[in-house]
């Protein structure tokens, strides 16, 4: 599926904005679990690959 430059502009923002969410929710967390951290940084690396991803869409858009 091919985006525009604006979509993949909004895409990003949105998740970053996803990814910083999350950061601040963290952060507010006690300690947990060795599961419960797992299951964090499982999460947060699902949302920095997230970011990766919508980095390449814009680069990708931009080249057309």
């Amino acid at each position: 599926m091919t985006q525009s430059i604006e979509q993949a502009q909004a895409a990003l923002v949105a998740a970053n904005a996803a990814y910083d969410d999350e950061m601040k929710r963290d952060s507010e967390r006690r300690d947990g679990s060795d599961a419960q951290e797992g299951r964090r940084q499982v999460t947060e690396k699902k949302l920095r690959d997230n970011i990766t991803q919508c980095e390449r869409d814009l680069e990708e858009a931009k080249s057309r």
